[in-house]
């Protein structure tokens, strides 16, 4: 069993758990205690949209957190979302 950094609906630590977004997955992944990352899933295509697209993905990794997004950018030539989220502050969502 892992330890995980946050309390709440978190998953294990370098495991993944897949969300559905405005009718696409994505994968939620955590790498570290605070670094999340968001991918699509299936094959791998650019997730770099939209403001309100990264509002989703940013949503969605506070929900499989538990914890508040502190910063982000895009990774791998826009394929993947990676996030600092903060455990000290729960989110009450």
């Amino acid at each position: 069993m892992g330890i995980t950094a946050c309390s709440g609906p978190s998953i294990e630590k370098n495991s993944s758990t897949t969300v559905q977004l405005s009718g696409n997955a994505y994968i939620i992944s955590q790498l570290t205690a605070g670094t999340w990352t968001a991918m699509a899933a299936g094959s791998p295509k650019a997730i770099n949209g939209t403001p309100a697209d990264k509002l989703l993905l940013l949503s969605a990794i506070e929900k499989a957190s538990g914890c508040k997004v502190t910063d982000s950018d895009y990774s791998r030539q826009g394929m993947q979302l990676d996030a600092q989220v903060d455990c000290g502050s729960r989110l009450k969502n």
